[in-house]
């Protein structure tokens, strides 16, 4: 059995507006998206961003909703992000893809396994998937993703890239 996948909103939109989505099926097969963060996509989606529309896309699973008291002790992340992390705890060995710096913490502490959206692009890269990854960073960058020098140094080295 292949280890679960779960994925916040922010890897899922920036994919997306990569033109870049399908690269999780190319590594992973089949992901899992938790309720909450399909309904934060589809509240984006309402309000005129430019989103992923889940039930399109067929190797996603949507899960059921997360309700529960841990979910309310972390006051500070999102539904979505909340809800990644409590899934990521109940599948030991499982994978989440956070970019959020705090929610990101909070999996480290809990001991949660987690990557980020440069994760995603430098795995790809490094599977054939994707030829480079420093025009992907730049897109990023230009749509928004932040990302302090020293880590897109850090990225581009783990993923054999100069910044030249």
């Amino acid at each position: 059995m292949s280890r679960m996948v779960l994925l916040n909103s922010s890897p899922l939109q920036y994919l997306h507006q990569l033109g870049l989505i399908d690269i999780l099926k190319q590594l992973f097969g089949n992901i899992c998206v938790p309720a909450e963060v399909q309904e934060e996509l589809s509240r984006g989606i309402e309000e005129g961003i430019d989103l992923p529309r889940l039930q399109r896309i067929g190797f996603i699973n949507v899960l059921e909703l997360k309700e529960t008291i841990l979910g309310q002790l972390v006051r500070d992340l999102g539904k979505g992000e909340t809800a990644v992390i409590l899934y990521g705890l109940e599948n030991p060995g499982s994978l989440i893809v956070l970019d959020d710096l705090l929610a990101r913490r909070v999996a480290r502490g809990l001991g949660v396994h987690l990557t980020g959206t440069a994760g995603l692009l430098i795995s790809a890269k490094m599977k054939g998937i994707l030829e480079t990854v420093k025009p992907h960073l730049d897109e990023l960058e230009h749509l928004g993703f932040r990302l302090a020098r020293e880590h897109r140094s850090i990225i581009l080295k783990k993923a054999g890239e100069d910044e030249a």
